[in-house]
């Protein structure tokens, strides 16, 4: 994969640019990550335009320090969303959100669907 342009993290914070993103991810992996191990699984593809995809990507964490939005080192699960784009005989992430999943309340509305 290529250069990613945007990255929304789990907590809707925005990063523009490959600097700020490889910036602000390695302090997070020498301090909140810095024993994490992250599992990835292929959820979905979906061709949206010539030569363009939108991609779903499960992931689960392990091993880090207080994070994400329910401020917990427990295990996290989440989905990664990429829009990704052919280019020069490779793929490149052009953008990037990052989300926490959790299991639904029972009481929620839509806990029976």
């Amino acid at each position: 994969m290529g250069r990613v342009k945007d990255f929304v993290n789990v907590g809707g914070w925005w990063w523009r640019g490959r600097e700020q993103i490889e910036q602000t991810h390695a302090i997070l992996h020498q301090t909140t990550f810095s024993a994490s191990t992250m599992e990835l699984e292929r959820g979905s593809i979906k061709e949206v335009g010539p030569a363009i995809s939108v991609m779903h990507v499960k992931w689960r964490m392990v091993g880090h320090k207080v994070g994400g939005p329910h401020q917990t080192s427990e295990p996290r699960n989440g989905i990664w969303s990429w829009v990704i784009r052919e280019r020069s005989g490779g793929l490149e992430i052009v953008s990037a959100h990052n989300t926490d999943t959790f299991e639904m309340p029972a009481t929620h509305p839509l806990a029976d669907r």
